[in-house]
């Protein structure tokens, strides 16, 4: 009776002629290739705020503290964010999974060597020993085209990416706009307050000689508490406001002791010149040249899947058999048939996502030029409104005030009257900032479609801050 052992294993130390490119690829030549995005647009601002590798990002994190001693402004906090944010580091670092299925996909296939031997039935015949090498000759001819695949796929990865710079550094500058927004609404919550707290000590003199009625005290006490309430509440706001801007800036500890001392400045006298934003627009998308880019990989799918399913499988390779004391070489071909399996399922999936994304790519198209338009609009929009508040409602507010404080000296009004005029300019210059705070934002997001971003915008109004300071006003006919 003859026994047969068989085994085969993979030659990984059998290395052929043919090489798809270095199997490492280092986080300098991620960012670098996405900074050569923003150079060919002329943003280097952008790409030279990334750093390129762990011995820059070290030495920007020490560079950091510098940058904090002094009051922050918007450009800086997005220089900050473009070098410190972690999640924007981590898609850096997500380009190398593309990479690594890139070169993954152009290696190609490992031959295969099998060994046999036999005993024979006669121990003092000599062992029979068999071996041979196959290779698979499919894969190798396919391998240009799974090459392509995943080459398309590390392209649409880059873009993704650079994408993702323009979210943070939009997501930057936008907070850094709601923190000095918030700063400045504290400073005339606190001015509301002290206006407050003068009516109440003015009627609480009116009432100890008896000229203001119990109500009208209660009325005064009311005004200075819920005041209180707003100072508060603002408070908070900018706490808040200040926390999500280290969020994006990517700063803990020490590093949150920064400072803004610059208001939210005037929208300016210009306007943006509307003239082919939406084409603009549309040629500096991120996000239709990724869904482009997405289009061709499965393009490339489907015909390599079709490429697959209809060539036959072919492998080849060569056999010696050593029988005795002499050796039998000769060489052999197998071809698997496609009949029954020849990717159909395959093809149909990638031929549908082709057609998914080309859907996408039209409703995007259309969602960005409506976003573009709307944000042109809310530009041109909170533009007019900021600049109306500055030159004709700020001004009537603080005449109506002079005007009252001449009425008072000749005692023709009450103080109460003069607070309340004090407080309905604090409450204008209020609505002011956050009139400001709309435009500026408007501002950023129509930078941040014409840079090549539109999802994820905030193109509504700035979430004004709650304007419920009481009337407090005390009796008219109290005395002077």
């Amino acid at each position: 009776m003859t026994t047969r052992s068989f085994f085969s294993f993979s030659a990984l130390t059998l290395v052929l002629g043919l090489s798809a490119g270095c199997a490492s690829a280092t986080l300098p030549q991620h960012v670098g290739e996405v900074n050569d995005i923003f150079a060919a647009r002329n943003r280097r601002d952008l790409a030279a705020s990334v750093p390129q590798d762990e011995k820059d990002w070290e030495k920007t994190a020490a560079e950091v503290p510098k940058l904090l001693s002094k009051p922050l402004d918007a450009d800086g906090a997005v220089r900050i964010a473009l070098a410190q944010n972690r999640d924007l580091r981590a898609a850096f670092y997500e380009i190398g999974i593309a990479r690594g299925r890139f070169v993954q996909a152009g290696l190609p296939p490992n031959p295969e060597i099998d060994f046999g031997v036999r005993r024979p039935n006669d121990p003092a015949q000599p062992l029979q020993l068999d071996i041979g090498i196959e290779y698979n000759l499919t894969g190798l001819l396919i391998l240009p085209l799974r090459k392509g695949v995943a080459e398309a796929e590390l392209a649409a990865e880059r873009l993704r990416v650079a994408g993702r710079v323009l979210d943070t550094a939009y997501g930057a500058r936008t907070t850094f706009y709601t923190v000095q927004a918030r700063r400045q609404e504290l400073d005339l919550r606190v001015r509301a307050l002290k206006a407050f707290q003068a009516g109440y000590a003015a009627a609480e003199e009116l009432h100890r000689v008896g000229n203001l009625p119990d109500v009208d005290l209660a009325t005064q006490r009311a005004a200075v508490e819920s005041a209180r309430i707003d100072v508060a509440e603002a408070e908070n706001r900018l706490l808040d406001a200040r926390e999500d801007l280290n969020v994006a800036l990517g700063l803990s500890g020490e590093q949150t002791d920064w400072t803004v001392e610059a208001p939210l400045p005037d929208p300016p006298a210009e306007e943006v010149a509307p003239e082919r934003v939406e084409q603009r627009a549309v040629a500096a998308s991120f996000e239709l040249q990724e869904l482009e880019a997405r289009m061709r990989v499965a393009s490339k799918r489907a015909g390599l899947a079709q490429t697959e399913g209809t060539l036959p499988h072919v492998s080849g390779g060569f056999h010696g058999e050593r029988d005795g004391f002499a050796w039998e070489i000769g060489g052999h071909v197998t071809v698997g048939l496609p009949i029954f399996d020849r990717n159909q399922g395959t093809v149909l999936s990638a031929r549908s996502e082709f057609g998914a994304q080309r859907e996408r790519y039209l409703a995007t198209a259309t969602s960005l030029r409506a976003t573009v338009r709307s944000a042109l609009n809310r530009v041109e929009s909170a533009g007019r409104r900021a600049r109306h508040y500055r030159e004709a409602v700020l001004p009537a507010r603080e005449k109506a005030l002079a005007e009252t404080l001449l009425q008072y000296n000749a005692m023709q009004v009450s103080v109460f009257q003069v607070l309340e005029s004090q407080r309905q300019v604090t409450q204008t210059g209020i609505t002011y900032v956050e009139t400001l705070l709309d435009y500026w934002n408007a501002r950023a997001a129509l930078d941040q479609i014409l840079a090549g971003r539109h999802r994820g915008l905030a193109l509504g109004p700035a979430g004004a801050a709650p304007s419920n300071t009481p009337s407090g006003g005390g009796s008219a006919e109290a005395g002077h």
